[in-house]
């Protein structure tokens, strides 16, 4: 079963990577450089929303049901992504795909906490960290593969075989006992809660158009309201989405805002690497996912070392305050670049920034599930991943406005076009290479200094996740499985 488990996290986690060094050659092909950042943000936006929905359907319904169902999500949105025709249609696919994404590596954590006690469970996370870490190094570099040798919609199509193996062995692998309970759906919650996330992202990435715009102002007025009465409905709810009960538990509550921290570096800021690579350095979508590497091994070394230290020593507060601190290390290194810098001048602070990101995500892991009953196991876990894919989701709006309006601004600085016409000059890696001089020089140079500034804000958040690390209480980790003591008063019961 734990293979199964494996399994699905490795398909889920690759189509986050596999994209990122295919996204300047889509985004050149449908001449939409500017919407560049949203074929990441629709996939976390939903994976977002998702991740507390079925958590708390699997709470209520079981966990298979809700897994099975979320591959299906997942298959269905990968094949209508590979037939994408615009890059509106490829936007809309990749947020249905992310709805299936999101809930399959939440609920594979649930599950895991189901059936291994949190004393033995930062063991077993070191090898759901080769499934991460195993995605996180093909991803780039099988993307990049697939673009060089046949076509961007392959990425998504390899999807499928993979998805209907997975999907074959968790029908006969993934039987657990589960102790049901008759419960009421937080429908009103999940609408609230979808339009208020949704609403801020767009308010975010349409930024760069002017922040003071009517349209802008008015998705920011939507989201402001939808969240407050989303706040309101959790209260009165019999079967809250997010029940507001978890944040009076300190662990959690400061579990979600460092793994939202942590978020907005791993999932914002990773993406605009591949373009300073490929659009700045000129090198192929192959080699910018080889160049990648560093980062991917810092998260390997610490994710699967931070959880067999955890299981070894029942103690896990010092190791996010290590993580955020070489974090923080590693984006100030990057944040240095320009249109020159020598690749090995980012190797060592890559390797800080993902040592930063597996360290926080494996501890907070386990200690929120460690620190709740077993039946909130379930939407905590899905509530602490929910701020962490929210982070990202803030991250790759926020970045996404900032890369456009240094677009718009520094390119007619330099060269003296129009701002709108600023983005028309960024297409593919190689129309970009037989620009004039100048003009190549002007892009070459903006993207540097648009992805920079990227990595000043990521520094700037992780100094807070740093802070919040320094309060995370610690608890003794329990040597009992969550399921094991449910079904025991289940019995008593």
């Amino acid at each position: 079963m734990l293979g199964a488990l494996i399994l699905a996290v490795f398909l889920a986690s690759l189509d986050t990577t596999i994209i990122s060094t295919a996204l300047p050659t889509i985004a050149g092909e449908f001449n939409a450089f500017e919407s560049f950042a949203w074929v990441g943000t629709s996939y976390i936006v939903t994976s977002t929303i998702a991740t507390p929905l079925l958590g708390k359907l699997s709470d209520i319904y079981g966990r298979r049901l809700i897994f099975q169902t979320a591959l299906g999500v997942f298959l269905v949105g990968s094949l209508l992504c590979g037939m994408a025709q615009s890059m509106g249609q490829l936007i809309g696919f990749r947020a249905l795909q992310g709805l299936g994404g999101g809930a399959i590596q939440a609920l594979a954590f649930s599950i895991l906490g189901d059936i291994l006690p949190p004393r033995e469970r930062g063991r077993y996370i070191g090898y759901f960290t080769i499934a991460f870490a195993g995605a996180a190094v093909m991803g780039p570099l099988v993307g990049g593969f697939i673009i060089e040798h046949w076509s961007w919609p392959w990425i998504f199509y390899i999807n499928v075989p993979a998805c209907i193996v997975v999907a074959a062995i968790c029908h006969r692998a993934l039987r657990l006992p589960f102790p049901r309970r008759k419960a009421k759906l937080d429908v009103l919650g999940a609408a609230l809660m979808s339009a208020g996330i949704g609403s801020l992202m767009i308010g975010l990435e349409v930024g760069h158009e002017g922040w003071t715009r009517g349209s802008t102002l008015a998705w920011f007025a939507v989201a402001i309201v939808s969240i407050v009465a989303f706040v309101f409905q959790e209260r009165r709810a019999s079967e809250p989405m997010i029940p507001l009960r978890l944040f009076a538990n300190p662990v959690v509550r400061t579990c979600a805002f460092l793994g939202m921290c942590a978020g907005v570096v791993a999932f914002g800021a990773g993406q605009f690497l591949p373009l300073y690579f490929q659009d700045s350095l000129f090198v192929s979508p192959t080699e910018s996912g080889l160049r990648l590497l560093p980062m991917m091994i810092g998260v390997t070394m610490t994710t699967f070392g931070v959880g067999r230290l955890i299981a070894h020593t029942g103690a896990y507060k010092r190791w996010p305050v290590i993580g955020t601190w070489l974090s923080v290390l590693g984006l100030l290194g990057v944040a240095q670049i320009d249109g020159t810098t020598p690749y090995l001048w980012l190797v060592v602070p890559m390797i800080f920034m993902g040592m930063g990101s597996g360290s926080v995500f494996t501890s907070t892991s386990i200690a929120t599930q460690n620190a709740v009953e077993f039946r909130d196991l379930g939407v905590a876990t899905a509530t602490v991943m929910f701020f962490r894919s929210l982070g990202g989701s803030f991250g790759l709006a926020v970045f996404g406005t900032v890369l456009n309006s240094t677009v718009r601004s520094e390119i007619p600085a330099r060269i003296g076009v129009e701002p709108d016409a600023a983005a028309d000059l960024i297409r593919s890696p190689a129309e970009i290479q037989a620009l004039p001089t100048l003009e190549r020089q002007a892009v070459i140079d903006t993207v540097a200094l648009g992805v920079s500034r990227i990595y000043w804000i990521c520094a700037a958040v992780m100094v807070i996740g740093a802070i919040l690390a320094l309060v995370l209480p610690e608890r003794p980790l329990r040597t009992r499985a969550g399921l094991s003591d449910a079904m025991e008063s289940a019995s008593a019961g």
